[in-house]
């Protein structure tokens, strides 16, 4: 099984490598004075030393890459199964691909509000499933870059926590909306997006001075975050297919988790 970060076990789907120690390391360490770096303190003393500079030799790093024998394949696996942002990225892949193999598949794991009583699971089981690969692939865009930052910040486990709060809260939100609103008890929803949506408040929360780019124009997250909120509230009565209540409901819930987890101060700020 591969290794995440050497410094802290993460495992970052995009890793770098220390040119000084040859060290794998997430974003957050990535810098030689971010996992205290005994290359980069064996480098300076050899400068000190000499006085010259010398020339970095990726070659030691490459031995030691071999050294762990690791094929693509197993330490693609291994990196998978130790993020959780990807393992649920993979299962929604694999849940789209068997919406189109397994009949009646999609309809028995949506979120119809008023199956709820009978099928409680369904608030689950909709995150997994989206109406197209269009759906799909902006959201495992969207959870691949949010996704890894947030549970970077707060652990496997609570990032867990977040994600699947989230997503019931926000279909309970859906659900009060179309039965309250709509009147219509059997408007089904499918995605992700209310979870996602609690990821992106709750990383605002914590990590606010985060830089985004929303439509190629920079602006913090706090901003970002606002902005799509505003958005879903200007047309959550346009009748469009786009289940804004859900967002907007995945957002309180992800404000909500991510001040209680700013109160314990048991995450990564920076």
């Amino acid at each position: 099984m591969t290794k995440g970060c050497d410094y802290c076990g993460f495992s970052d789907p995009l890793p770098f490598t220390c040119k000084f120690c040859g060290g794998t390391f997430c974003y957050n360490h990535r810098l030689p004075e971010s996992h205290d770096c005994p290359g980069l303190a064996s480098y300076k003393e050899r400068v000190r030393d000499s006085g010259k500079l010398y020339q970095y030799e990726p070659e030691l790093v490459e031995k030691r890459r071999k050294g762990h024998g690791f094929n693509t394949f197993s330490r693609a696996i291994s990196v998978i199964k130790s993020n959780y942002s990807l393992t649920i990225l993979t299962l929604a892949i694999i849940s789209f691909i068997l919406q189109y193999i397994i009949p009646g598949y999609t309809s028995y794991l949506a979120l119809y509000p008023a199956d709820i009583p009978a099928r409680p699971w369904i608030l689950v089981t909709h995150m997994f499933l989206h109406a197209n690969a269009i759906h799909l692939l902006f959201n495992m865009m969207f959870l691949f870059f949010i996704g890894p930052e947030l549970e970077r910040r707060i652990g496997g486990k609570r990032f867990l926590a977040v994600f699947f709060a989230s997503g019931i809260v926000a279909a309970i939100g859906y659900s009060i909306w179309t039965l309250l609103v709509l009147k219509d008890p059997f408007a089904s929803a499918v995605g992700a997006s209310g979870a996602l949506f609690g990821i992106f408040a709750c990383l605002a929360v914590l990590a606010p001075h985060i830089q985004l780019y929303v439509y190629f124009i920079p602006m913090k997250i706090t901003h970002a975050l606002i902005f799509f909120a505003l958005f879903d509230l200007l047309f959550i009565g346009s009748g469009d297919a786009i289940a804004r209540s859900a967002h907007l409901s995945g957002v309180i819930a992800g404000l909500i988790i991510g001040d209680h987890i700013k109160k314990t101060g048991n995450y990564i700020g920076y």
